[in-house]
């Protein structure tokens, strides 16, 4: 197998077999289930996954571990090994429902996850490894310094769990830092209830994380933002019960939409 790996594409590979077989168990794999592996690297994920019946398509974007993989589709009529760029893919137009199983590269995890999280409806669970500070921002809870814009937009449509943190030495080469799996599966409804308001909330959660030392009051006085403009900050956050010595990282996400609900309201009175 070839084993020289390219840095800027982040390649550790997994080869612990315990481990890949608990990544398939916490993926629940079952037989004709389509799964979409992002970084399929020497395979031995890819593995474990068809070895299960399942209906597997495997992204790999270093050419020189294309040959290999290639052998392995052509023993196995439920794999398709693809070619390329897995943060250009088009995630929506991927059938219904599809598991995401990965070891994802860490220059493109949280592009990746930040990007089918826009997809519940099609990606009924996401299993994948990237790094543990990167689990740890996904995770986080309200008031920590993990916490953060990252945070809100996966947790907005997906519930989410650490499931496992894994050492440097399960890898080849060890990375410097440690990873973790973790799990995400799609809400019922969305987290908070801001009907089409979507795309303006996420801006709003962006400007309020712009400098994280920052007081969120500070954060909006300084943001460009369009729907900000001309808005009595310290009124504003008075009549939401924020105080305005707060960052946002005490903020939870209903105090967001509640934010953003009195923004539309001051907006819609000038």
């Amino acid at each position: 197998m070839y084993k020289k790996t390219i840095k800027k594409l982040g390649q550790h590979f997994l080869n612990d077999e315990s481990l890949l077989h608990e990544i398939c168990y916490f993926g629940d794999v079952k037989q004709e289930e389509k799964i979409l592996e992002i970084g399929a690297g020497e395979g031995a994920l890819t593995k474990k996954l068809i070895q299960t019946g399942a209906k597997v398509k495997a992204i790999e974007i270093d050419n020189k571990l294309i040959p290999n993989l290639k052998k392995l589709e052509d023993r196995w009529p439920n794999l398709e090994i693809v070619s390329g760029d897995a943060t250009k893919l088009n995630f929506k137009d991927f059938s219904t429902p599809t598991k995401i199983i990965s070891n994802l590269p860490y220059q493109i995890g949280t592009k990746i996850i930040s990007e089918v999280c826009k997809y519940p409806e099609v990606f009924n669970l996401i299993v994948v490894m990237v790094q543990l500070e990167v689990a740890n921002r996904i995770t986080a809870k309200p008031g920590g310094k993990e916490y953060g814009s990252l945070t809100l937009w996966t947790q907005h449509r997906f519930e989410n769990k650490l499931l496992k943190v894994v050492p440097p030495e399960m890898f080849s080469p060890p990375p410097k830092v440690e990873s973790a799996i973790i799990r995400l599966k799609p809400r019922k409804t969305p987290l908070v209830k801001i009907s089409n308001y979507e795309d303006i909330y996420f801006k709003l959660i962006k400007a309020s994380f712009a400098h994280r030392r920052k007081t969120l009051l500070n954060n909006l006085k300084n943001s460009n933002l369009s729907f900000l403009t001309n808005l009595n900050f310290e009124e504003l956050l008075e009549s939401v019960d924020i105080a305005k010595n707060l960052r946002a990282e005490v903020l939870t996400a209903e105090d967001f939409a509640i934010l953003l609900k009195m923004i539309i309201k001051k907006n819609d009175e000038k």
